[in-house]
């Protein structure tokens, strides 16, 4: 093995398992991972916490295939898969109480790709399990194991690759949100220089832009939360607002509804019309019980 950081296309990087359960298998004549319920020759693995968040925030990966497929251990085992330009492997090993318990092993992480696919990769690893994963149940323990199986790193190198992951892949959050905000403070200059025309109605662009506002407070929120999908979300919700905003588009006629949140609306003067009691449907809610007592 070779120490934190092993180059700059590739990050190396170890997590603690907390939990497992015999949720997959790996298919003899291929070797490739399975689902319990598979039914041609087949042996139980058991991926962990980690392995299973892992995969799940991959984009489309392709079948996890074992180099080293569990035996007697099946918590022991070398998976690899691609998910578009990023190649991932996984390495679970035992490293406290002869393997009997869950929090005795930890995953040797390594993935190659480009480098702000491998910091999101990671930070939303993390934050999917929901805890720090370079705080190792068995501090001691897996200070020996690294000793042992790898010596260039250390349990302080490890946690300053896991922050650096997520430190970057923040950054990168934050970056998105401030270009949108300049964008939104150039839409909003343009909406003040901007008469009213029959491609552009102020009004609706008011709504529009409004609607792009909260949905950057929306995607602050987000981050806050180490929630990368829903800032994604609000930041493509913000940014098509202020398309239908910016008069330079010319998207807002009379015949177009600007996108708005459900509590915000446009403001009108026109009162609503009148409904004569004598046109209200009545609906009878009685039933043939209820009208005998």
């Amino acid at each position: 093995m070779t120490g934190a950081g092993v180059s700059n296309t590739t990050t190396r990087i170890i997590a603690q398992v907390n939990r497992a359960s015999a949720s997959h298998k790996v298919e003899h004549s291929t070797n490739l991972l399975r689902p319990k319920g598979y039914s041609l020759p087949s042996n139980t693995v058991y991926l962990g916490d980690v392995a299973m968040a892992l995969l799940a925030n991959l984009s489309q990966p392709e079948t996890p295939e074992f180099s080293s497929p569990p035996k007697f251990n099946e918590q022991k085992w070398t998976m690899s898969t691609q998910s578009g330009p990023l190649q991932v492997s996984i390495e679970s090993h035992s490293y406290w109480g002869f393997g009997l318990f869950n929090s005795g092993y930890l995953n040797v992480i390594e993935v190659s790709g480009p480098f702000d696919q491998r910091m999101r990769l990671l930070y939303d690893l993390r934050a999917s399990v929901g805890r720090n994963l370079w705080e190792f149940d068995h501090r001691n323990s897996a200070i020996k194991w690294l000793r042992k199986h790898d010596p260039m790193r250390s349990i302080e190198s490890n946690e300053k690759e896991w922050v650096k992951a997520i430190k970057s892949a923040k950054s990168t959050f934050e970056a998105s949100i401030e270009i949108l905000e300049q964008r939104m403070a150039g839409v909003e200059k343009r909406m003040q220089n901007q008469e009213a025309s029959a491609t552009w109605i102020r009004e609706k662009a008011q709504v529009a832009y409004a609607s792009a506002e909260l949905d950057i407070d929306m995607a602050r929120k987000a981050l806050a939360e180490e929630n990368a999908p829903g800032l994604e979300r609000a930041l493509a919700r913000a940014e098509a607002s202020l398309i239908e905003a910016d008069p330079n588009t010319e998207l807002l006629s009379t015949d177009y509804d600007a996108s708005a949140p459900e509590d915000l609306a446009l403001r009108s003067n026109e009162a609503a019309p009148e409904v004569s009691i004598t046109e209200l449907e009545i609906v009878d809610l009685t039933t043939a019980k209820d009208e005998e007592e």
